[in-house]
Formats: C-alpha cells, sequence, structure tokens
C-alpha cells in the first residue's frame, strides 16, 4: 500500500497532536513550522500556571467553546479523559487540582511535556521541517514557502494558532492567504483576557495588584466562580475569562 503523504503546516499543540494520531503505516507526515523550535507557545503558555485541560464532565467543557459546534464532534471523539490517559501512556502523570483543572505531576516542567510528545512523534516516524513559512498556494495547489520550497502533499492540516501572541509565532498573517483562496474567515475576537477598566489614579495606588477571592462574577446570565486581580489596565483572573462572550456582546452593544 502507497503511504499517502500528510503536511502539518505549524508545530504548535494542535499540529503536534495531530501527528501523534496519523498512522506511520499510512501517512507519512511532516511537519512544517516557521520557527526553529516546536511548540513556542506551549512553553511560554506554562510559565503561567501549566494546566493541560479541565476534568469536568465533557458536556459542560464542550458547553464553553463559541461557537459550541465548531469542537464538539473533535472533543466527543477524543475528551479530556482520552488526553488524560495519552499523557500516561506517553510517561507524563498528572493530578487533578482542587479547581478540577488537570496539571502535570509536581516537579514536571513544560519542556518535558514537550519533549515527551517529540519523542512519540519521532517513534511514529514524523519528520519536521523548521524555518519554513508557508506563504500561500500555487494555481496547481502547491503549498509555497518562503524559502523557496514548493510541496504538493495529498493531504494538508492548517494548524497556524490564532493571533494572541506574535513573539510566539501566532500572528494571524494566514488569514489573508486564505480570503485570497476564498475561504471564508471569522474575525478574531478577543478571548480569555484581561478587560480594561478606566480606575482613578487613588484607586490603582491603592488597590494595583490586589486580589478578590472566592468571588462570582456576573454579565447577563452567567455568573462565574473564581477569583480577579486589580491591574492598572483593569481586571484579570479566570472569573473575567470565561465571561468573555458575554462581555464582548456587551461592549459591542454599547458601540452600537
Amino acid at each position: 500500500m502507497t503511504k499517502k503523504t500528510v503536511a502539518i503546516i505549524g508545530g504548535g499543540a494542535s499540529g503536534l497532536f495531530a501527528a501523534s494520531k496519523l498512522s506511520s503505516d499510512k501517512f507519512d507526515v511532516t511537519i512544517y513550522e516557521k520557527n526553529k523550535t516546536l511548540g513556542r507557545k506551549f512553553l511560554v503558555a506554562g510559565d503561567g500556571g501549566f494546566n493541560l485541560t479541565h476534568s469536568e464532565n465533557i458536556e459542560e467543557m464542550i458547553s464553553r467553546y463559541t461557537p459550541i459546534s465548531f469542537l464538539k464532534k473533535s472533543l466527543q471523539e477524543f475528551d479530556n479523559s482520552f488526553y488524560s490517559e495519552w499523557l500516561a501512556k506517553i510517561g507524563i502523570s498528572t493530578f487533578v487540582g482542587s479547581s478540577k483543572r488537570i496539571f502535570p505531576k509536581e516537579g514536571i516542567k513544560p519542556i518535558q511535556v514537550l519533549n515527551a510528545i517529540k519523542s512519540e512523534l519521532h517513534e511514529n516516524n514524523v519528520k519536521f521541517k523548521f524555518e519554513e513559512t508557508w506563504i500561500g498556494w500555487e494555481l496547481d495547489g502547491s503549498l509555497n514557502f518562503l524559502s523557496d520550497l514548493s510541496i504538493k502533499p495529498d493531504i494538508v492540516i492548517f494548524s497556524l494558532g490564532g493571533s494572541s501572541w506574535k513573539k510566539t509565532g501566532s500572528d494571524g498573517s494566514w488569514c489573508s492567504l486564505f480570503k485570497q483562496k476564498g475561504i471564508e474567515v471569522k474575525p478574531f475576537r478577543a478571548s480569555n483576557c484581561a478587560y480594561e477598566v478606566n480606575w482613578s489614579s487613588d484607586f490603582i495606588q491603592a488597590c494595583e495588584g490586589e486580589p478578590l477571592k472566592n468571588i462570582a462574577v456576573r454579565n447577563e446570565d452567567k455568573v462565574v466562580k473564581g477569583e480577579l486581580v486589580v491591574t492598572k489596565f483593569g481586571l484579570e483572573g479566570n472569573a473575567i475569562y470565561a465571561l468573555s462572550p458575554e462581555i464582548r456582546r456587551a461592549i459591542n452593544v454599547s458601540k452600537r
């Protein structure tokens, strides 16, 4: 049987997981990454509290995504329990924290998790091409790269990230390439982020950096329990990150 060639564009978390699940008996897989290394955003995100997933019921987890339909089927096929089992299989032990988030066991650093994933990919005969920036398509469907490389794989998986962290490679520049191809792209919207509040200077001087613990935040009909931190910019913390869709709607309505 002739193997199908698979090109995965992007060496972040989604690209790595996709490569890990493709059988080396059926597919010849290559990851094309524009940086010099894999998983840069994965490593940077790990500096701020390295939760890998959440232990809640999968239907509850699905409801947290907007729109729900976008990832529903994928999460049902490979849910948080399967993910934890897969991590254990590659040597990463986990535990459920008091917040019900799932973390690597104490002492396991982000680079160790990434290295375990890379080892799994090497065993799966996945190839890697670094410093290869994808810049669009040829008329015949070939993929072009900034290095003058041109390929025409049987299957292409785009794992290009969002636009939230330019220094890690997530700059959203691929959107213009998709639009040129006639592919509909929905605009990026702020999510899981701090929200600006125009505090008075006296308030900032007195309260900057103060935590707000064991609180509930309401927007529209949704209530989220958690914590917040007062910053010069506004408010940060898990209690407000989870309200991103509702807050966006409220801001858009106020601008009309």
